[in-house]
């Protein structure tokens, strides 16, 4: 009974093939590259870890955590004088880390991979093996298009003229994602990678990544679910970023200069316009007001003081691509990125202070330590981030 949309499907098929293949372009640069997983294996133990490439750094308590590139997760309990390499169930890229409390601790990665630690990033294991969960993903995503797709042919054949042009529209869409759910099941399990992660406390959590991922999890990841479905996505654009406000709206970077929203704990996400056209790579929340900052290509940031209903560009003082950032416990925001970049704002992204630094390595995470100064990591392992004239105080901020 479906076949009246297999032409409209063969078309939709093209074209998003077509639509990935310009998203894969203009992301190879930003992306970590993406793998398939062969099982579990442990991240290779190397003298040079610490001078590898690491794409993000978090406090735990007193500690230091940072990882990268390989499945290399380090510690540092000397506000990074030295580093000691943890064991890692995995050989895979990680691309963030965030600590709810000084004890747990989460990281993500390629191959969809999710790590957890309970005693300050010492020990790992992997908490979802993104290949083998992805496997079930498919198969649910595959039951809702059918089911999805059944009841709009029901609605069609009692509607009234009047509303079948916009049931066929919809049946049509349906049909499509029924047809790509199904072609999944066919093809070798592929998990994609996951770009960020953030708790709002030790149980209830996010995870977001490419091609529209979006995992949640209300146990402290002793079970992942795809919330994918809820945010209105239909190009399957990367998310980038996720993170809270102070206030409990949930927020997601993208492409095309979109950011989603969800004011409901996750249940359901819109698309909203911020009047860019480039990509995000994340987004921060002030602590301190609630405003919320977009940040990606070519130094662009972008602001919103009431929620997301409105944005406007920063004057970020930036040049290159901003790839991480931090928001301090009383407001201050950092933004770093690619060259060495770092930029300052302590009046809520009303203006902007560069941070000059003396290495032009690329900057990828940073993070606040229990002494008032900040590690950033990136290109070459970890570094002291130069303050200039401007003394750090012990609340992150600087005077």
């Amino acid at each position: 009974m479906y076949k009246k949309w297999s032409y409209y499907v063969t078309l939709k098929r093209v074209h998003k093939k077509a639509v990935t293949a310009l998203v894969l372009v203009a992301a190879c640069n930003l992306l970590p590259s993406v793998a398939w997983s062969t099982g579990t294996d442990y991240a290779m133990r190397s003298d040079q870890a610490s001078t590898s490439m690491l794409l993000d750094i978090a406090s735990a308590g007193e500690r230091l955590v940072a990882v990268g590139e390989r499945g290399h997760i380090l510690y540092s309990e000397n506000q990074g004088a030295s580093w000691v390499q943890a064991d890692v169930p995995t050989s895979m890229m990680l691309t963030r880390v965030f600590f709810a409390s000084p004890s747990l601790g989460w990281a993500v990665g390629h191959d969809g991979n999710i790590l957890f630690s309970r005693d300050g990033g010492v020990n790992w294991e992997l908490q979802r093996d993104g290949v083998k969960d992805q496997a079930r993903i498919n198969e649910e995503r595959a039951g809702r298009a059918k089911i999805a797709m059944d009841a709009l042919y029901q609605q069609l054949k009692t509607a009234p003229e009047d509303e079948t042009e916009e049931l066929e529209e919809a049946l049509e869409e349906a049909a499509w994602a029924m047809d790509s759910a199904r072609e999944m099941l066919d093809e070798p399990v592929y998990a994609p990678p996951l770009m960020d992660v953030w708790f709002a406390n030790e149980n209830q959590g996010w995870a977001a990544g490419a091609y529209g991922t979006l995992l949640h999890t209300s146990n402290g990841g002793r079970h992942w679910d795809d919330w994918s479905h809820k945010v209105d996505n239909p190009d399957e654009l990367h998310l980038n970023g996720v993170v809270g406000g102070p206030e409990g709206t949930l927020y997601l970077a993208s492409e095309w200069g979109t950011v989603f929203r969800s004011t409901s704990a996750g249940e359901n996400w819109e698309p909203l316009e911020t009047g860019y056209e480039g990509s995000f790579f994340g987004v921060l929340s002030n602590p301190v007001s609630g405003s919320v900052f977009a940040y990606g290509l070519l130094g662009t940031i972008y602001r919103s003081y009431d929620q997301g209903e409105n944005w406007e560009e920063a004057p970020a003082m930036a040049r290159a691509s901003l790839l991480g950032g931090l928001a301090t416990p009383d407001g201050a925001l950092y933004f770093v990125g690619q060259g060495g970049t770092v930029t300052y704002s302590s009046d809520d992204g009303e203006s902007f202070t560069p941070l000059v630094q003396s290495s032009r390595a690329g900057v990828h995470g940073i993070a606040l330590m229990a002494d008032g100064r900040f590690m950033v990591t990136g290109d070459g392992g970890s570094r002291l981030l130069s303050t200039g004239n401007k003394q750090p105080n012990n609340r992150g901020g600087t005077q």
